[in-house]
């Protein structure tokens, strides 16, 4: 009789769950990073992309749309402050939902390929991310 308790053992199956459920967490966090990490228009302006920034940015869309207030509108940027007319929010505002949109989209596609995979040995999510990131930007 064996003194081997085999209700211990860790399967194959648990084993590449345990690896895919691993690496599903990495990618969020990549994608997360990214999403809440900025942008930089085409003006070379850095602007936030982290959630409290697109709250804001959405209010003030809705806020000069509803004739809440009138434009021009203060916002404070890294390098200072500059008064915004109501096209200007806006592009802000849109240019920071496709950034976001384009992170979400670019998990979302290796996600995809992960499940595809039977052997995860090796993959670089790191840079799986990244290429469907350049991916959603070309699009």
């Amino acid at each position: 009789m064996s003194n081997i308790d085999f209700t211990q053992v860790i399967t194959a199956e648990a084993k590449a769950a345990t690896g895919r459920a691993a690496l599903l967490a990495e990618l969020a966090a990549i994608r997360w990073a990214r999403e809440t990490g900025g942008i930089t228009l085409g003006d070379g302006t850095e602007l936030p992309t982290d959630e409290r920034t697109v709250a804001k940015l959405t209010a003030a869309v809705t806020s000069l749309q509803d004739g809440m207030v009138s434009a021009p509108v203060a916002w404070k940027f890294a390098n200072g402050w500059q008064d915004l007319a109501q096209a200007q929010v806006e592009a802000c505002a849109a240019a920071v939902a496709r950034h976001v949109q384009a992170c979400f989209n670019a998990e979302r596609a290796v996600c995809n390929q992960v499940a595809a995979m039977e052997d995860l040995g090796g993959f670089d999510v790191v840079a799986a991310f990244e290429a469907a990131f350049a991916a959603q930007e070309g699009a």
